[in-house]
Formats: C-alpha cells, structure tokens, sequence
C-alpha cells in the first residue's frame, strides 16, 4: 500500500522531533501537485498564494531547509538559475538530471546509473554522499541547433 506524501512526512517529521506546521505541509502539498515538475522556491510560493496560501517567500525557503534536511524534499542546483526542489519522497532511488544550457529544461532519467553508485563513490573516494542525483549539462534535441549555429558564428 503506498502511503501519501503528508502521512510520510508526517512521521518522518515525528521520528525526527519536527512538527508538520502549516507552511511545511502547504510545501509538500504544492511540490506533490506538480509531481513530474522541478519547481524553484518563487514558483513554489507564487503557486501556494494562488491556492490561498499566506505563506511568505522567506518561509518558503525556510521550510525547504528543513524539509531537505530530513530527506524529505531533495534540492538540484542547475548553475546560473536558482535551485530548484522535487519531492525526494518520489525519487527515492539515485537518478540523473539531464539539464539543457539553452532553455534551461530539466529531463529526470532513470535506471541509467548502477545502484551501487553512491556506495562505490562514498568508498573509492573516503566521501560521504549526502545527495543521490547527478546533473549532466548540455543542450536538448531543440537546443541543438542554435547551439551549434552560434559556435560555428563564433568560430567564423
């Protein structure tokens, strides 16, 4: 039986001495309704206030941190833009983010990766891995194109 996103998080908070405060579950909710999508904290807030959510930006980004902290919620910096957060409830086993320089799209691929990963990293290198996601940059299938247009400009 699969147990819902608020339930689990709900005992993860208890066994850790945290209580599930409004502003937590609003951002569990809000992440679990754009399941699939990587949402950065401003899209998180302006998403709760359109459901009616008073919910500031600074309590946003402070419930994040805690919610990552537990393992609850897994943060993906992408490079220049702002990080950007997925329910690590989820995902739960290691995955990629493949994360388009031109547009700035992030594709999740999954099974690509031995599973093994973290534990051949933590022990061939005295690392302890805190994160079980890879980001891989490059440029999507649409990208492509104008990426190579303005090398070969460049190039010229």
């Amino acid at each position: 039986m699969m147990i819902s996103v608020p339930h689990h998080a709900e005992r993860k908070l208890a066994e850790e001495s945290f209580r599930i405060t409004p502003q937590r579950r609003t951002v569990l909710e809000t992440l679990r309704s754009h399941q699939g999508r990587h949402l950065t904290a401003e899209e998180i807030h302006r998403s709760a206030r359109a459901k009616g959510s008073k919910l500031s930006i600074a309590t946003v980004y402070r419930a994040l941190s805690g919610l990552e902290k537990l393992g609850l919620v897994a943060r993906l910096d992408v490079g220049s833009g702002p990080a950007i957060y997925e329910l690590a409830l989820t995902h739960p086993e290691p995955h990629c983010h493949l994360i388009c320089l031109g547009c700035g799209t992030v594709f999740e691929v999954h099974g690509l990766l031995p599973e093994d990963f973290s534990k051949v990293v933590a022990e061939t290198q005295n690392f302890r891995v805190s994160s079980k996601s890879i980001a891989i940059f490059g440029y999507c299938k649409n990208c492509q194109p104008k990426n190579e247009s303005s090398r070969q400009k460049r190039e010229v």
